[in-house]
């Protein structure tokens, strides 16, 4: 579906005026956050050889990053535009909240889906005639191929046996659907949110601007009615001052 959708918007999307500059650095973020996830994953697993793996496919996480980085910056110096800076992630803590299980379904669901659509951004820019962004492409597919066939296995293993293993890739779609679920919901609130104050300031901006006028603000001191003018106190007398003995 997600390759369907990436061939389908192709011609649009790439060509867009800077758009494909703003892609590519969301790709590179995108794969920075995943290196941090995996570098955590490192750390908590049990096993000394998934260890090895989590470690090296941060690496390349890391390159990948470097790669869209370095691609979207060419872009938007094509176009007389400055590059959109260093990338910035936070981990999402995956290995902690899943499970190593659940982590290598999620890792590995990611995986197919990105290598999916790299393989349609590939075949796109190839007959656009693009053999720069082609090839990083392409250099990226040889990665994601291999990442994803190491997860799987990993997966089967751990799960113990194929069923589990589909078991555990439907909960993790599941897991993804809700986590999208959520952050729409709080992104649709936060856009209520904004409409609703618009919509009040605009509202009682009339009832202020008429409260302006009828009451305008004085200046100097407010008394309440029936009080006379303030009477400053009167400095105290040097005696007053002396230190009781």
């Amino acid at each position: 579906m997600n390759a369907l959708l990436a061939r389908i918007t192709s011609p649009v999307v790439w060509q867009l005026p800077g758009h494909g500059a703003a892609k590519l650095h969301g790709f590179a973020q995108a794969e920075h956050g995943s290196m941090l996830d995996l570098r955590a994953a490192a750390m908590r697993t049990e096993s000394p050889s998934r260890r090895a793996l989590y470690l090296r496919h941060a690496l390349d996480e890391a390159r990948h990053a470097t790669m869209f980085t370095r691609r979207s910056a060419e872009l938007r110096r094509a176009r007389g535009a400055l590059p959109l800076g260093p990338v910035h992630a936070d981990t999402e803590r995956l290995f902690e909240r899943l499970g190593e299980i659940g982590f290598l379904a999620f890792v590995h669901r990611g995986e197919r889906r990105g290598r999916a659509q790299f393989e349609a951004y590939r075949d796109f820019f190839g007959r656009r005639g693009d053999d720069k962004s082609r090839a990083m492409f392409e250099t990226i597919l040889g990665d994601e191929r291999r990442h994803e066939s190491y997860t799987r296995e990993l997966l089967v293993e751990l799960a113990g046996g194929e069923r589990p293993a589909r078991t555990a890739l439907r909960r993790a779609a599941a897991w993804e659907a809700w986590r999208m679920w959520r952050r729409a919901g709080r992104f649709v609130a936060e856009l209520v949110y904004a409409v609703l104050m618009l919509v009040l300031y605009i509202v009682l901006a009339p009832f202020a601007l008429g409260l302006k006028v009828l009451r305008p603000a004085r200046k100097g001191w407010n008394r309440a009615p029936g009080e006379g003018a303030p009477v400053p106190h009167a400095p105290a007398a040097p005696e007053d001052l002396a230190p009781s003995r």
